[in-house]
C-alpha cells in the first residue's frame, strides 16, 4: 500500500449521485499512479471504483469523493463488505507503507509475507495486514487461483528487475557506471509511482548484507 494526495476536487456528477462515470476514473486514475491501491499492480485489466468504508446503501457514503479508491477487480472482490477500519492511504498522518512488511517467497506458488512492522500495531494496521493477505494470497476457488498466479507473475517481472540491480550492488568488482545506474534502478523502483514499490522498499530495507557492502546506499535512496 502507498500514499496519494486527493488534490482533485469533487466531479460534479457525484452531486447527482453517479460515481461509476468516466470523469471520476478520469481523476482517480492518475492520482493512484494507475495502481490497485491495495495490491499496487499497474494497467489494470479490470479496474474498478472501490468504496472505502462499504456503503451497503448509505448514499452519503456511496457518493462521498473521499470515499472512492482506485482498485483492481480481485482486490475489490475480495475486500467486500466484511474488511473494514483499514488503514487509510489517502491520510497525510499515516505512513501507510511504513505500517506493514511485504517479503516475497522464493517461488510465486508461495504465499506472499505480510506483516506489521511495529511490534504493538495499531488495529487499523492489524486489520488492513488482514486484507493484503488475502489479496495476495487467497487462491480459494479457480478464477481467483488464476487471478493470483497472474498477479505474483506481475511481481516476480519486477523483481527480477531488483535482484539484477542488488546483484551489481553487492559485486565488488562491479564498474561505478554500474552501481550508479542500479542505484537509480532500486531508487525508481521505491517511488509510489512505479508497481509494486512497497516491496521494493521493503526488500531494501531489510537487506543487511547490501548494506553491509554499500553502506552508502543508504544515503542515496530514499526508500
Amino acid at each position: 500500500m502507498f500514499n496519494i494526495s486527493r488534490v482533485a476536487s469533487a466531479p460534479s456528477c457525484l452531486a447527482r449521485n453517479i460515481y461509476n462515470d468516466p470523469t471520476v476514473v478520469a481523476i482517480l486514475k492518475p492520482m493512484f499512479y494507475g495502481k490497485c491501491y491495495l495490491c499496487e499492480q499497474i494497467d489494470l485489466a479490470d479496474p474498478e471504483i472501490e468504496h472505502f468504508v462499504p456503503h451497503q446503501g448509505n448514499d452519503m457514503l456511496k457518493y462521498d469523493w473521499n470515499n472512492l479508491f482506485y482498485a483492481c477487480g480481485r482486490c475489490n472482490s475480495i475486500k467486500g463488505t466484511g474488511h473494514i477500519n483499514l488503514l487509510n492511504c489517502t491520510d497525510s498522518s499515516i505512513n501507510v507503507t511504513q505500517e506493514i512488511e511485504h517479503i516475497l517467497p522464493g517461488l510465486s506458488s508461495e504465499k506472499v509475507i505480510v506483516r506489521p512492522h511495529s511490534l504493538t500495531p495499531s488495529q487499523e494496521t492489524i486489520n488492513t495486514v488482514a486484507l493484503l493477505d488475502e489479496c495476495y494470497n487467497l487462491d480459494n476457488t479457480g478464477l481467483r487461483g488464476i487471478t493470483r498466479e497472474n498477479l505474483m507473475e506481475k511481481i516476480f517481472d519486477c523483481y527480477y528487475e531488483y535482484i539484477n540491480a542488488r546483484r551489481v550492488l553487492i559485486t565488488r568488482a562491479s564498474l561505478p557506471s554500474k552501481v550508479e545506474e542500479a542505484i537509480q534502478t532500486i531508487n525508481i523502483m521505491c517511488r509510489p509511482a512505479f508497481p509494486f514499490s512497497v516491496f521494493w522498499i521493503w526488500h531494501f530495507k531489510l537487506d543487511s548484507r547490501l548494506h553491509e557492502l554499500r553502506p552508502e546506499v543508504l544515503e542515496l535512496i530514499n526508500a
